[in-house]
């Protein structure tokens, strides 16, 4: 089976117009469980609150049980995280957080986020960040490491390991592998966005191996597969979405032959990131 780590929902959104069914039929039967966030609550016309976005969110995943909520965080808006607070401690189905620095125009190494962040440490919730470009003012993963020092128990997830072009993608690998090195911060990556559809998986296959082979070990429990559906036009149908998916599986196991590093990327490290049962 597989796990999807990063998609989302949402109406009016800038990418389109995504019904949580529209979602869940793009997905089919290989998906076990998809991490899902609201983007309603990160841009578009029908902008919710971040208590009515998330209220949203819960509502739909007790729907739907193949998707497993995040907590959209809006840091530019609230003066604190008393919202998330609640949300947290009220609903423990929320595994995680959701961070969109670019979309909120907030450089992810502000302190704005250090109240979500110590909500993080203290409910155990890993953070997903949307990480632009290298250069980026806003969602770099220089800024989202710089941070992610600062509170190094907290697993923060470099979503698409940026969203640049090869050197963007080059040295949010070397920002990753520092961390491992220097043992200063919990970094994973998500790998949607990484090949930009080609389907060669040469920038993912260059990361595989560079964690396989660091100075303390195998460190691939880090790679999360995902596909940021249904926002990219390989993840706009069914059969597109299986497509971009079968590609991955041919290619890895193709490069690496290993059976079990290639379940380890579509589920088991996520599974274990998130302590899904």
């Amino acid at each position: 089976m597989v796990i999807d780590s990063h998609i989302h929902y949402g109406r009016n959104s800038v990418w389109g117009d995504f019904s949580p069914e529209f979602v869940l039929s793009l997905l089919g039967d290989n998906i076990e469980y998809a991490i899902c966030s609201n983007i309603e609550g990160i841009d578009g016309i029908n902008f919710k609150n971040e208590l009515d976005c998330n209220l949203d969110m819960l509502r739909v995943a007790r729907k739907y049980k193949k998707f497993k909520p995040l907590a959209v965080c809006q840091v530019d808006k609230s003066l604190d995280a008393h919202v998330m607070k609640y949300l947290l401690a009220e609903y423990p189905e929320f595994i995680g957080l959701k961070f969109h620095p670019e979309c909120m125009k907030l450089p992810a190494n502000s302190p704005k986020y250090d109240k979500y962040l110590e909500l993080a440490k203290e409910y155990k919730k890993p953070c997903l960040f949307h990480s632009g470009h290298i250069k980026s003012r806003f969602s770099s993963p220089l800024l989202i490491y710089e941070k992610a020092k600062e509170f190094p128990t907290v697993p923060i997830i470099l979503g698409h390991l940026s969203t640049g072009p090869k050197p963007s993608h080059d040295a949010a690998i070397e920002i990753l592998l520092e961390s491992i090195e220097n043992n200063d911060a919990t970094l994973y990556a998500d790998i949607s966005w990484m090949d930009f559809g080609t389907g060669n998986h040469e920038d993912t296959i260059t990361l595989i191996e560079k964690l396989k082979n660091t100075s303390k070990g195998d460190y691939t429990n880090r790679i999360l597969w995902a596909s940021d559906a249904p926002i990219g036009e390989f993840n706009q149908t069914p059969e597109l979405y299986a497509k971009n998916l079968n590609t991955f599986y041919v290619k890895i196991l193709e490069h690496f032959k290993d059976e079990i590093l290639l379940q380890n990327l579509l589920c088991n490290n996520v599974r274990d990131l998130y302590k899904l049962r």
